[in-house]
């Protein structure tokens, strides 16, 4: 359920540019997509939801989807004026994830031209996502940050201004994908957003954890993700860490650490057996 509706804070220049995006939605035959990127707890989905429920009076937690099949779903039966927010809940960014994520991407932009909706991307990075999406579809990307550990609430804003023409996207994923680099160019301007995450938060939570556990299920167990889970129990049972210190380091939540470590014993021992080669 969203929370009780209330005035919620939007910074001024970027108000401007969500009212911007509402007119071509409502008087032109559009749609429009917007990225959010940022390191994990500094705040993307906090601001998505924010932007949803600015958007779209009816935003709610059937709005935010956590994997690729039923964010399709969603968009298939999605009405005019909608806000969609695609929340990347996989646990490793690995290429084979990604893989995944950006075939949905492809098939989500032919789906959306002409239905007159708000799409969001929430991702670790955007310099992770398919190329035709950022240079040819995006038409915002706010990259949350924070000037330390626990700093949150800052975010840039990139988009093609209609003024000089220059497109601050297509820029930074061509100049910075090579080493995950935002230094250039400068956005087109930099705002603030406050904490205040719109939807029930534990049941977000709830559902996101249901769609991890589901993934790592499901998901073919690979070399890598072996030897991820390996370095976990590792770090827990023998180096003595604690569960909540390796979600921070690895940025992940606390029940995923602990889903990994009540693996049946029979299921770790086999996938930690050699590969055989033929």
């Amino acid at each position: 359920m969203i929370k009780e509706k209330k005035k919620r804070y939007i910074d001024g220049y970027y108000k401007q540019l969500l009212d911007d995006f509402k007119n071509a939605v409502e008087k032109h035959n559009t749609s429009i997509v917007m990225i959010f990127d940022g390191k994990s707890g500094k705040g993307k989905t906090t601001l998505s939801n924010q932007t949803g429920a600015y958007l779209d009076p009816n935003f709610d937690l059937k709005n935010i989807y956590y994997d690729p099949e039923t964010f399709l779903k969603g968009l298939a039966t999605a009405l005019p004026g909608s806000f969609h927010s695609f929340d990347e809940a996989m646990i490793i960014s690995s290429r084979s994830v990604m893989s995944t994520v950006n075939r949905m991407i492809i098939q989500a932009m032919s789906m959306i031209r002409s239905k007159k909706i708000y799409v969001a991307f929430c991702v670790n990075s955007i310099f992770d996502l398919d190329k035709n999406l950022v240079l040819s579809r995006a038409d915002a990307l706010m990259h949350v940050y924070g000037l330390g550990l626990v700093d949150r609430g800052r975010f840039a804003v990139y988009f093609k201004s209609s003024g000089d023409q220059w497109d601050r996207i297509k820029d930074l994923y061509l100049k910075g994908k090579k080493f995950y680099s935002y230094y250039e160019p400068k956005p087109n301007y930099r705002c603030k957003f406050v904490k205040d995450f719109v939807v029930d938060e534990v049941q977000y939570e709830e559902e996101k954890q249901v769609a991890i556990n589901k993934f790592l299920v499901q998901e073919p167990t690979t070399k890598r993700q072996r030897s991820y889970e390996a370095l976990v129990v590792k770090l827990v049972r023998i180096e003595g860490y604690k569960q909540k210190k390796i979600a921070e380091y690895a940025e992940v939540d606390p029940s995923t650490i602990s889903y990994i470590l009540n693996k049946p014993q029979n299921q770790r021992r086999d996938s930690e057996k050699p590969e055989l080669k033929v």
